[in-house]
């Protein structure tokens, strides 16, 4: 699967949860799955293997992760020692284009990645282009100069929503730094991990 650009909805539709948390979600008037024969799904029981798997597309859409990707990830996670499904969530809530939208320097996830990938971002005062650059504790990432008029950031900034505790932003230099490892239990993103690490352990 490649990166997905599609309607966020369908996608909670799909996995009967609302995996952005965006304000207005359809689950609450549209509980059954996209397509024709949505309301006709027939919803069986779902093996371990299903479970895992479903848990990992979870993962992969919200941070918009291809394949090989997600799996080098898993490998780095696998490699560090300890609670596997916490460094993966560790790793994946560090990637740059991540952080940039928990520091509320985007709207959305998606418009953060964009704003990297165009060169918006820089990170201890050199632009970095990399979404999947991972951002360590003490790391500054902040809107290059001639980037803080861009209408997105603008915004978002106006908003003065960073949404997590282990950042810590100033909204006036457009700017914030990763305080801390985020722990588990603070990451917003619901999936259940184990079973992704189960699934990939196969």
């Amino acid at each position: 699967m490649g990166r997905y650009t599609g309607p966020k909805h369908r996608v909670s539709r799909r996995f009967a949860e609302n995996i952005w948390g965006t304000r207005k979600s359809p689950l609450a008037s549209k509980p059954y799955k996209p397509g024709a024969h949505g309301r006709d799904a027939r919803r069986g029981k779902i093996s371990t293997f299903n479970k895992g798997m479903i848990e990992k597309q979870k993962l992969k859409y919200y941070y918009q992760l291809r394949e090989r990707s997600f799996r080098r990830l898993y490998r780095q996670a696998n490699s560090m020692g300890g609670n596997t499904g916490e460094n993966l969530m560790q790793l994946l809530e560090r990637r740059l284009d991540n952080m940039v939208y928990r520091m509320g320097l985007a709207p959305t996830n998606r418009s953060a990645r964009q704003l990297v990938s165009h060169g918006h971002i820089e990170v201890n005062g050199k632009k970095v282009d990399r979404a999947s650059f991972i951002v360590d504790v003490g790391d500054k990432v902040g809107i290059r100069t001639k980037s803080k008029n861009h209408i997105q950031v603008q915004e978002a900034a106006a908003q003065k929503n960073a949404s997590v505790n282990y950042v810590k932003v100033d909204f006036d230099k457009l700017e914030g730094e990763l305080i801390q490892v985020p722990k588990r239990k603070d990451i917003p993103m619901i999936a259940n991990e184990r079973l992704v690490i189960e699934f990939l352990s196969r």
